[in-house]
């Protein structure tokens, strides 16, 4: 009975005390990313700011910073979570006329570093990456039966594009078929 009671309870213990450690851990890690939710722009620009000053007094030229110094230094969990919450929770891309400088001013980076972060992250230009996200939106309220009681224009406008032109060219390269198309292929489809 005893050799039983060995064999079976240090095992059990040792996964005990190492799923305590872990879950110690994860509550870590969640603190910390809790943590930077949190931040304000102002606090979020003095953490770029410090890191900035870092790379100066170690002799790099702050002008030629690098996105990769630049995500060496940040964490890139950081830089994303910031990103999700200025494009998809304060959708800043139906911004009509919205520039890398706007942009830039809420990240709290310099432009010329929002244009190497979304390369280096999503493989985007700031442009297209927007503009991307303003088809999903325009497709978001086509499927929500926005066209049943405005215009196309109006939901182009709505979607943060800046003239109806821009708004057809953009939704055709991205999705392949104009809006009044793909409302077509939806209404289609949900008979």
């Amino acid at each position: 009975m005893e050799i039983f009671i060995e064999n079976t309870l240090l095992p059990v213990g040792v996964i005990a005390v190492g799923w305590i450690v872990f879950s110690v851990m994860i509550l870590n890690v969640q603190k910390e990313q809790h943590a930077f939710v949190n931040l304000t722009g102002h606090e979020f620009t003095g953490q770029i700011n410090r890191i900035k000053s870092i790379q100066t007094h170690h002799g790099k030229d702050e002008s030629k910073l690098r996105t990769v110094d630049l995500l060496a230094h940040f964490n890139e969990f950081e830089l994303i979570q910031k990103l999700h919450k200025i494009l998809v929770l304060d959708r800043i891309y139906l911004q009509q006329g919205l520039t890398v400088a706007e942009f830039a001013k809420k990240l709290g980076v310099q432009p010329r570093e929002v244009t190497q972060i979304f390369g280096e992250l999503y493989g985007h230009s700031f442009k297209k990456l927007t503009n991307m996200y303003r088809v999903e939106y325009a497709k978001e309220k086509i499927e929500e039966g926005f066209l049943d009681h405005f215009t196309l224009e109006a939901l182009g406008f709505e979607a943060g594009f800046s003239s109806r032109t821009t708004f057809f060219n953009v939704f055709k390269k991205e999705i392949g078929v104009c809006p009044s198309e793909y409302w077509k292929n939806f209404l289609t489809a949900a008979a």
